[in-house]
């Protein structure tokens, strides 16, 4: 289903989200939430990135799993082009364009506003330099992001082979030796191999383990500290359109009444902030050998698949006591996001988001802080989002 030109033209169908000259994912569910937009909304939504200039990778991502979602029921979402050329470049550069034509299943003249089809013809793309900078970081980086070990990659999942494939590509990025080199330089960590060998593996393992999953999109890059930049970082994202990590684990619960399906290897601590819809809600403790049931809500259970052992997997008996690692993939990946790299790990399922980041408050006895957000206007997508971010350090 494709909007006719009238359609494009009439505002009673259109509704418009013009985007600023940075593009956050923070700055981009405020304008959504504002406007009002929804999944579900029949009129056609036109995201428009005239005045844009520059984008976070992961607010590009956020802005793919919401097109994903809506296409599913026929819903249209169409783009306006930056006017700078070079911010066009950068949606370029960043395969945007070619994973918005593969999400919506839908060649590029169909995803864009009609006064745009004609300049994206005609506008050859520029010849991507080193950039401006002269630190030899700066220009690692521009030259990885040349090479697409940065940017957006999309993958589909429709055999074993293809998610083989998958991961064998993604590690192949991530361990490119300049990419090495750099995150032995500007990560907060010293085990830079643990970026493939633990993060990038990981967030892998864990969309393959969503059911129905069809597509994968991949989302990195890396900035630098800067005066300008208070929070730099190196990202690392991944979407999938398969069953969300809530709806497997409340299968789970259902029918067989359990998703612990082996005990923890260890006791971590929580402190769990909640904010959105409900009243105050104190913050409660929390230990990994904690279990949801079938009362717990979808925020619970969120919460709950970061703790080894809970799994959407049947036990099978003797699997129980053989396999102590059986739902310990978000476990290892926040405990080197955070322990190795002092960085922060954020999940986001339907309109609930989890962040969960090393304790701050000193009062508090517990090792980590997880905030649940859910209620804020913010629009539901469609299966799972994960988002590691790795501090950088000049």
């Amino acid at each position: 289903m494709q909007p006719s030109e009238a359609d494009v033209d009439n505002p009673t169908v259109v509704r418009e989200i013009p985007l600023g000259e940075s593009v956050d994912l923070q700055h981009l569910k405020d304008v959504f939430r504002q406007r009002g937009v929804r999944p579900d909304d029949d009129a056609l939504t036109l995201i428009d990135f005239r005045v844009s200039r520059t984008f976070d990778v992961v607010a590009l991502l956020w802005v793919l799993a919401m097109m994903g979602t809506r296409i599913t029921s026929d819903r249209l979402t169409r783009f306006r082009l930056p006017v700078v050329r070079a911010a066009l470049d950068v949606l370029r550069r960043d395969r945007f364009f070619e994973a918005a034509c593969q999400v919506a299943r839908a060649p590029l003249p169909m995803l864009l506003h009609l006064e745009d089809v004609k300049r994206v013809n005609e506008s050859a793309p520029a010849a991507f330099g080193t950039g401006t900078s002269g630190d030899p970081s700066d220009q690692i980086v521009q030259h990885l992001r040349k090479k697409r070990v940065f940017g957006l990659s999309l993958y589909r999942l429709d055999s074993a082979d293809a998610r083989t494939a998958m991961m064998r590509e993604e590690l192949g990025r991530w361990t490119d030796p300049l990419a090495l080199a750099l995150f032995s330089r500007h990560l907060k960590g010293t085990a830079e191999w643990d970026v493939a060998r633990v993060v990038v593996h990981e967030i892998l393992a864990n969309v393959q383990e969503h059911p129905h999953a069809s597509t994968a999109v991949v989302a990195s890059d890396m900035v630098l500290p800067r005066d300008d930049v208070p929070q730099a970082a190196l990202t690392i994202a991944v979407w999938d359109n398969g069953d969300s990590i809530v709806d497997t684990l409340r299968r789970g619960l259902v029918c067989r009444g359990d998703v612990r399906v082996a005990a923890a290897p260890a006791t971590d601590t929580f402190r769990i902030r909640r904010e959105g819809a409900d009243p105050l809600v104190a913050d409660e403790l929390r230990t990994s050998d904690w279990k949801p049931d079938v009362a717990s809500d979808d925020r619970d259970l969120l919460m709950a698949s970061l703790l080894p052992g809970i799994s959407s997997k049947s036990d099978d008996g003797d699997a129980r006591s053989r396999d102590r690692l059986l739902g310990c993939g978000l476990y290892f990946l926040y405990h080197h996001v955070i322990d190795v790299f002092q960085g922060s790990l954020d999940i986001y399922v339907g309109a609930i988001r989890l962040t969960v980041e090393a304790e701050y408050e000193p009062d508090s006895s517990a090792q980590y802080v997880v905030t649940l957000r859910e209620g804020l206007g913010i629009p539901k997508i469609r299966g799972n989002l994960v988002v590691a971010r790795l501090p950088t350090h000049g």
